[in-house]
């Protein structure tokens, strides 16, 4: 079982809708997840009618499952709404409201998805504001549910594991990567404010307990480099900031950045570079053919037996 959270949940919020272009400065980790989820769904064979992205953030991760889905109806999901009212401008019915869009419906476009005529017949992203352990989703309606970097956020992972589960139908896919506890261990070595990452097998418990069939757990290790110790601390800020329960309050001053960067020139290498490890968590798991039900009733089934001969 997963131990309790030390994120605050409103903290968690504001601080990622506060910084809505500082996310941008963490792209490129996302990007390169997503990407590794992407060759893992590559084995799967399934042809979701409704695809969910919990944690979607600026709604990059929506775009790519639209892509790879063209009838699907895909929801992003995102306790910060900040972040919501751009993915929607990027990706939602207000990009399908574009001068754009219309221009490629009305004359068709060449090489987009879906063919020549383009996806037309696509139905726009929705995006919703809410958190994962509340989705506002009914039981058993989502084939997919997908989430790239966004486990350890959630301040009620169990809470949170019970809601994909009551909400994927059954034989539907729940797909999500996390950071591990190894991650940025080289600052966390430094007195770095970082949440308790999660323990792989906890997360795979966590799911077997709440229903899940057969949890498939796995880790990899990235190593990423930066030659400039400012970059690194704007780039770690897009990742998210510190939202745990006992983080001081008021603005760091310019003497913390500058003993930060002090410290952070410590974890020079041979090669002049800076490096921080990333431990990423894959999870997937099937909901089961038989799913229970929430009352705790167990249907019973009579199934007609043929004559002895």
């Amino acid at each position: 079982m997963t131990r309790s959270s030390d994120l605050d949940p409103k903290a968690v919020r504001l601080q990622f809708g506060r910084r809505r272009q500082r996310l941008v400065d963490g792209e490129f980790l996302l990007r390169e997840v997503e990407r590794r989820m992407f060759e893992r769904l590559d084995v799967v064979r399934l042809a979701p009618a409704c695809a969910v992205d919990v944690g979607c953030g600026l709604g990059r991760g929506v775009s790519q499952l639209r892509q790879r889905y063209p009838s699907a109806r895909v929801i992003g999901v995102d306790v910060a709404r900040p972040l919501l009212v751009q993915a929607d401008a990027d990706h939602g019915a207000g990009a399908d409201r574009s001068i754009g869009t219309r221009l490629r419906r009305w004359f068709g476009a060449v090489g987009a998805v879906g063919g020549a005529g383009g996806r037309t017949d696509a139905p726009a992203a929705a995006f919703v504001v809410a958190d994962a352990a509340r989705l506002p989703l009914r039981d058993t309606s989502v084939d997919l549910l997908w989430s790239n970097l966004a486990w350890h956020w959630f301040a009620d992972p169990i809470g949170a594991a019970e809601e994909f589960f009551r909400v994927l139908r059954p034989e539907g896919l729940l797909m999500f990567s996390s950071f591990g506890v190894d991650t940025m261990r080289e600052l966390r070595a430094l007195g770095a404010p970082l949440p308790v990452f999660p323990d792989m097998h906890d997360v795979g418990d966590l799911l077997g307990k709440v229903g899940f069939a057969a949890p498939v757990m796995d880790t990899e290790r990235l190593t990423v480099t930066w030659s400039d110790p400012d970059a690194l601390m704007r780039d770690l800020r897009g990742l998210g900031g510190n939202a745990l329960r006992t983080r001081r309050a008021g603005l760091t001053g310019r003497a913390r950045r500058t003993a930060w960067r002090s410290a952070l020139e410590t974890l020079r290498g041979a090669d002049g570079l800076i490096a921080i490890s990333f431990e990423i968590v894959h999870a997937h798991a099937w909901c089961p053919q038989r799913k229970p039900r929430r009352d705790g009733l167990a249907p019973v089934e009579f199934v007609a037996r043929r004559p002895a001969r």
